[in-house]
């Protein structure tokens, strides 16, 4: 992700009530499972971070959202005044779902058409629709790219129930299973 994004992710970050700094960095820059961590200074006790989190989620587009937003005391910096991501805190990213490339050629096509839809660099097949932002709008136009391009029915509910790429896989699995 370049520098002016970044900003902006900073930028949306800053604007949320109760922060007196805010850092946005890549982590694993240049590698498969590089991510935006955001570290935030709250201005007094009482910070509601997940309140701060899905503030994040609304205001973010899904392939800006950081993969983690760390609390922490203040901002490092270096002389220069520059933030010294070296003095930042590794970001505990254990619990995160790795990505998952796609096994079939159903499951490429799938993972390609979320992020399209999502606006997201790419997707993999445990990639949450909903948990990368996708919305009611945005599962409308999915469930259209996806009845185009694989010639299936599906609907927004299914969407609903099967919101990653793999559980979308196993649902027209089941629904052309029902067909015969």
């Amino acid at each position: 992700m370049d520098s002016e994004s970044i900003g902006e992710v900073k930028s949306a970050l800053a604007a949320f009530p109760g922060l007196a700094d805010v850092a946005v960095v890549e982590h694993g820059a240049g590698q498969a499972d590089e991510c935006l961590i955001g570290y935030v200074v709250p201005s007094g006790p009482g910070l509601d971070v997940p309140e701060l989190h899905a503030y994040a989620r609304k205001t973010l587009y899904n392939a800006s959202m950081p993969a983690a937003i760390m609390v922490i005391d203040e901002i490092p910096v270096t002389a220069a005044g520059e933030v010294n991501v070296a003095a930042l805190p590794v970001p505990e990213l254990s619990g995160l779902l790795p990505y998952q490339a796609p096994a079939t050629p159903r499951q490429e096509i799938l993972c390609e058409l979320f992020a399209e839809v999502l606006g997201a660099a790419r997707c993999g097949t445990s990639s949450d629709f909903f948990d990368l932002g996708g919305r009611s709008v945005e599962a409308m136009v999915l469930a259209g790219r996806i009845n185009a391009d694989l010639d299936v029915r599906i609907s927004m509910a299914d969407l609903f129930k099967a919101p990653t790429v793999a559980d979308l896989d196993r649902r027209l699995d089941e629904m052309a299973d029902m067909r015969k």
